[in-house]
């Protein structure tokens, strides 16, 4: 079965809790050319999986809530927000492009709330 909003809520409901789920997920429906691509970083097949590792061993980020934008067979669009180090408060918008029904690009963009914003203010 092709990478889905679905999936994505199951890595995010669980990626504290459940690690080995979230993770086992996620290598799953992950292409063999997989790249995530943030603002000042990339990274590559397993790279990427150590980047989101580090980040919650290091309980860095904590993910709030998060809103699907758009989802077809071709990308998944959604917004999340969470906290860095317990009061940086951030949106998050992901763009995941699919390809052979998995993720095949992962574009990540980060930027500080407004003060008191929430998605539906996205």
């Amino acid at each position: 079965m092709a990478m889905n909003w679905q999936k994505v809520t199951q890595v995010l409901d669980n990626m504290y809790t459940n690690k080995q789920l979230a993770g086992k997920i996620g290598n799953e429906n992950a292409h063999e050319d997989y790249m995530l691509i943030k603002e000042t970083s990339m990274a590559v097949g397993e790279e990427a999986k150590d980047v989101f590792d580090k980040e919650l061993e290091e309980e860095t980020y904590k993910l709030g809530n998060y809103k699907l934008i758009h989802e077809d067979k071709d990308m998944i669009i959604w917004k999340q927000i969470g906290t860095y180090n317990g009061n940086k408060q951030i949106i998050r918008s992901v763009c995941m492009f699919l390809k052979d029904g998995k993720i095949w690009r992962e574009v990540d963009k980060t930027r500080d709330a407004n003060e008191g914003e929430t998605l539906d203010d996205t």
